[in-house]
């Protein structure tokens, strides 16, 4: 085969490989953001952090009715305790995912890439 389509290939392999990896890491990262309270799910995320923090400035603390991502009401029982617990696993998803993201923009070769 002439090298220039091995080049080619090789090229093309990398990306397609290198697509993949973002993509699972993506899909790693959204499932870490999933809360569970109450027995209803919460994607987290900064519109959701930001309106549970609007509500602890308006001074409701205990027993609030928040909407779940199935559009199902939960009532939260501790607001402050639910929004440290948001805040936490927004920042501790994130991190680790910016982390992750890093290394792989500085892979070159594809048995790297799919190592990580």
């Amino acid at each position: 085969m002439d090298e220039r389509i091995e080049k080619a290939f090789a090229v093309a392999n990398y990306m397609s490989t290198l697509s993949n990896q973002r993509r699972v890491m993506l899909e790693e990262y959204e499932q870490k953001l999933v809360h569970y309270v109450n027995g209803a799910t919460f994607q987290v995320g900064p519109d959701l952090i930001n309106f549970t923090k609007t509500v602890l400035d308006l001074g409701y603390t205990n027993d609030v009715a928040f909407i779940d991502v199935n559009n199902f009401p939960v009532l939260v029982a501790d607001v402050q305790e639910f929004f440290d617990n948001l805040v936490a696993i927004y920042f501790e998803a994130t991190n680790e995912y910016s982390v992750k993201f890093t290394t792989l923009k500085s892979q070159r070769k594809i048995s790297d890439i799919v190592d990580l």
